[in-house]
């Protein structure tokens, strides 16, 4: 019993080894002791082995069980993983819709649990064959020996004990995984490799179903994300798997209220997938229970690309710079007319206006018109001192008389 409560203090502790101690998807992971790889990569020439877990402890409806024999496991070989820990998907996994790069690069659980969904239908689509099998022993262990490292994914089969149908998830288990699952609980990987371990054993969640009874109901329905977009289509079409293989198709719109049920016998694995034929959409599916929603978010539209400038002129190399133009020569300028001699001339001209503005002035001390050009003025200054003589002469001479 000491392997089963380890076991379960691992489950109630919620951690998980390898890729599923950290991304909550249906299964975990332990590690084994090993040695670390300094570096802080993986060690490619070191082997490393992988080994699936099976227990059920009961619960106030059902028996526990304990450690579970008989549980037949296939599991298949996804991605390789490199030094640094990046995924290659190998076919035909390469036709997942998603990136799966390292054990981080997608952080939702309903993401991984698509995944896992998608990878089952690929497999029973594309007949692969596993990578490698195994049955669990009277401890409750399939151990598959020394594998390839790489991301896995794992498919059990049911076991039937006194009518009941215990059910182990299928799971996905990278190999090598990166720390100590008792010691480190999944929480303080530092995101290198140096605390690596290389031989890992997965604990694929599990629950267990009463056959008797009445058949189950299951329900899918279909949720949009889009302010009631126009883009949104008209109908879509749901595929219903039972057990990894192809059920149905349904189609779902508003006549049905983008919902369908159906019934099933107990014991069966259901999956949905939408056939998508858009991509104005992301698709998402989660489960509750028995039932299945199908959510279509609307993607943002992408703007359009900005015209590109026009591309700046060459510059010029100022060691060679252009010639310029050569000025035009001036005009030679028309030689001016010989002015005329005739100074009465009133035609044109400054002077002539003039003359004519002084022609028109009233007479000032007895002249008419203002002296013009030509004519002497010498003889004034002369006859105005005689004039003044003479009026002097006339005040004295009449002073006398008196």
């Amino acid at each position: 019993m000491k392997i089963f409560e380890k076991a379960k203090k691992w489950i109630m502790g919620g951690a998980m080894a390898g890729l599923l101690s950290v991304l909550l998807i249906p299964a975990t992971a332990s590690a084994t002791t090993s040695d670390s790889y300094a570096s802080g990569k993986i060690d490619m020439s070191k082997d490393a082995t992988l080994s699936v877990y099976y227990y059920f402890d009961g619960n106030e409806e059902l028996p526990e069980y304990g450690k579970m024999a008989g549980v037949n496991v296939k599991v298949y070989k996804m991605a390789s993983i490199s030094e640094n820990g990046e995924f290659t998907l190998v076919a035909p996994f390469n036709q997942l819709d998603a990136e799966i790069k390292d054990m981080y690069s997608i952080a939702d659980q309903d993401v991984w649990n698509g995944i896992v969904t998608k990878a089952t239908i690929l497999v029973n689509e594309n007949g692969v064959q596993p990578s490698y099998t195994g049955t669990s022993d009277a401890e409750g262990f399939a151990r598959l020996g020394t594998v390839d490292k790489g991301l896995y994914l794992g498919i059990n089969e049911p076991v039937v004990i006194d009518d009941i149908q215990y059910k182990y998830w299928d799971f996905l288990s990278v190999v090598p995984g990166p720390n100590n699952l008792e010691e480190n609980q999944g929480n303080d990987w530092d995101g290198t490799w140096s605390n690596a371990y290389y031989d890992v054993v997965a604990i694929p969640k599990r629950e267990a179903i009463k056959l008797e009874g009445d058949p189950e109901e299951f329900e899918v329905y279909k949720q949009w994300v889009d302010n009631g977009s126009a883009d949104r289509p008209s109908s879509i079409d749901v595929k219903i798997y039972c057990d990894g293989s192809l059920l149905e198709t349904v189609t779902l719109s508003s006549t049905n209220n983008w919902q369908y049920k159906w019934k099933s016998e107990k014991g069966h694995t259901f999956s949905v997938e939408e056939v998508m034929n858009s991509d104005k959409y992301t698709p998402n599916i989660s489960r509750n229970e028995n039932t299945f929603i199908v959510v279509n978010t609307k993607n943002p539209e992408t703007p359009d690309e900005p015209d590109e400038p026009d591309k700046p002129d060459k510059p010029k190399n100022p060691k060679n710079p252009d010639n310029p133009d050569n000025p035009d020569s001036p005009d030679t300028p028309d030689k001016p007319d010989k002015p005329s001699n005739d100074s009465a001339s009133d035609d044109g001209g400054v002077l002539g206006a003039i003359r004519k503005v002084a022609e028109e002035l009233p007479a000032v001390l007895g002249a008419r018109r203002l002296p013009q050009t030509g004519q002497l003025w010498w003889p004034i200054p002369i006859l105005a001192i005689v004039g003044i003589i003479l009026i002097f002469l006339g005040f004295r001479s009449e002073r006398k008389r008196k």
